[in-house]
């Protein structure tokens, strides 16, 4: 939803303790329904439903509402995002004009709130770490700043100059209003807080381990994202595994193409290639575009069905720069007021070579998240919370999974192509490594730096911005290759169970027409299929169109919604509206 739509954007205790007591009733709700005697597809909705309730009640053990702030995601990058495009502010009626208003309203509120709540977190010993408040400072003074180069403002640079009508004119002046009165003084007020009283009283530590409850809560924070009951020691000797694997590929690799040194040397190599290189924003932007068309023609050979909705390709609004990652995606807004999005960051690149560039696409788009996301918002039949719901290391895992077909799409066609997808590997592998070393091991920054370069050819501004982002959001860095590893054995042992009766189209149909789910769900459901008969469902998952129903699906949702008449339909989303 748009910002200021959804309830899970308030940081108030009241708020809170509303939201906590509707979790529950639908718990309890969910609870009283026989499972036994649902259908197959009716099972699977109550099971991710089940399980998406029972993590939000547990969430609400541990305060995220008390660190509201990180440079990376949360309410002011949400509520800037929203508006960050003409589209986003074309607002061309007086109730437009009050809906708008009204949504700039909640978000004075939610700073006013986020004040007090970290307030309260200096008092408990519950604060962002110093260095991503430093980061955060800039983006903030940015968004506050009352210049026409504020994001807000190029927002309303598509006016229509002489030809605007009185009406026109009027609306527009009433936007610039509420910017004037209570976005940008927001901003500035967050900022001044920030600042002045909260960056002096804040933790040079940067482990989740190191705040009160800190272990627990992040045990929950790696359920919450694998979908798994791994343990972060378990899940750092994978990470390790992993990491060991993928060197010994990239080693081989540089054998077959007969080069004489390291992967340092060769991406370096690389970079002084002129093939390899994008300098200009305009040249990076049609290289994704190229991409986009290249993807076209070649995804029919391992998919069927795609989504009817298109994504734009956009460069990084100058406020995040800083901070964002190279590529990445945001869909569209469920009411569709605001479209998919592709955003590619030229200074993320830097003198990055254009290897990398094939395996973010596939990643980030098609077949990646935009092919997978879409693909679950148009499955009107679903019950809203498996549409626009999410489970993490199901969307990122088929993110990376989706970067990994890359060689059969015939993208990969060298290996300088090759070397790019395994470093998108490799890149995932170490997350695994790195955010349980920072947030479980006792890992300094410095360490998690160093072992970064030590195991991946990265420029120093790409290093930080990893670590950094891992420091910020806790657990999210572990989800794409849990994920991954996930589906690709699920791949493996539908290709041993069915032979030369394995159809991938229908694989993929199969993996990703029902939602992202949890890992441990969309096993059981693939073993369902494996056993079901798979050979002869072949043919009519292969040819299954994006929307098509399914049976008892949107039966159990209502069963359950039904009986919390008024709540708002549930987003798995984290306690207080904090982007962890």
């Amino acid at each position: 939803m748009p910002f200021g739509e959804t309830p899970a954007e308030n940081i108030a205790p009241q708020s809170l303790a509303d939201s906590l007591a509707i979790e529950r009733r639908y718990l309890a709700s969910v609870s009283a329904v026989p499972r036994p005697s649902l259908d197959a597809q009716s099972k699977l909705t109550y099971d991710i439903f089940a399980r998406g309730r029972s993590l939000a009640v547990e969430g609400f053990t541990y305060p995220f509402e008390l660190m509201p702030i990180n440079p990376y995601e949360g309410m002011p990058q949400a509520f800037a995002l929203s508006a960050s495009g003409a589209e986003r502010l074309a607002i061309s009626s007086a109730e437009e004009c009050e809906h708008w208003r009204n949504r700039a309203l909640r978000f004075v509120e939610w700073t006013n709130q986020a004040i007090i709540n970290m307030r309260a977190g200096l008092r408990r010993g519950y604060t962002v770490p110093r260095i991503l408040i430093e980061e955060a400072l800039p983006q903030l003074a940015a968004l506050g700043e009352d210049a026409p180069a504020n994001v807000f403002y190029e927002a309303l640079g598509a006016e229509s100059g002489g030809t605007a009508t009185a009406e026109e004119a009027r609306l527009t002046a009433a936007v610039r209003a509420v910017l004037k009165e209570n976005i940008l003084p927001s901003y500035r007020a967050l900022h001044d807080f920030l600042q002045r009283e909260y960056l002096p009283r804040t933790r040079t530590s940067v482990a989740w381990s190191a705040l009160p409850l800190g272990n627990a809560w992040y045990a929950y924070l790696l359920r919450r994202t694998t979908g798994t009951a791994a343990t972060q020691a378990e899940l750092h000797l994978q990470g390790v595994a992993e990491v060991e694997r993928l060197e010994k590929r990239v080693r081989a690799l540089l054998s077959e193409a007969a080069f004489p040194g390291d992967a340092q040397a060769f991406y370096e190599r690389m970079r002084g290639d002129p093939r390899f290189s994008r300098k200009e924003s305009a040249e990076l932007l049609g290289a994704y575009q190229n991409l986009k068309a290249e993807v076209v023609d070649a995804a029919p050979s391992l998919f069927a069905a795609f989504p009817r909705a298109e994504f734009a390709i956009r460069s990084v609004e100058p406020y995040r720069e800083a901070v964002a990652p190279a590529v990445s995606y945001v869909p569209r807004a469920p009411n569709g007021m605001s479209p998919a999005v592709l955003y590619v960051n030229r200074a993320a690149h830097g003198e990055r070579a254009a290897l990398v560039v094939p395996s973010q696409y596939l990643r980030e788009a098609v077949p990646g998240h935009h092919y997978q996301l879409e693909l679950q918002r148009e499955r009107v039949d679903l019950p809203r919370f498996r549409r626009f719901g999410g489970a993490p290391a199901f969307v990122e895992g088929w993110g990376l999974y989706a970067a990994a077909l890359g060689e059969e799409l015939n993208l990969y066609r060298d290996p300088e192509g090759k070397f790019g997808s395994l470093l998108a590997q490799l890149d995932c592998a170490l997350g695994l490594v790195l955010d349980t070393g920072l947030h479980a091991q006792g890992w300094t920054r410095q360490q998690a730096l160093d072992y970064l370069h030590a195991h991946l050819p990265i420029e120093d501004d790409d290093a930080v911005r990893t670590v950094d982002r891992m420091i910020a959001l806790p657990g999210r860095a572990v989800a794409c290759t849990v994920g991954f590893l996930k589906i690709q054995g699920l791949r493996i042992r539908a290709q041993q169970l069915l032979g030369a009766g394995f159809d991938v189209r229908a694989f993929h149909a199969e993996i990703v027409q029902d939602g992202a789910m949890p890992l441990d769900v969309l096993e059981t459901k693939m073993n369902s299929w494996l056993q079901g008969g798979a050979r002869a469902r072949g043919a009519s998952a292969g040819s299954a169109t994006a929307g098509g129903p399914v049976a008892g699906g949107a039966s159990i949702a209502s069963t359950v919604e039904g009986q919390v008449e008024g709540v708002p339909a549930v987003e798995d989303r984290p306690p207080g509206g904090a982007a962890h």
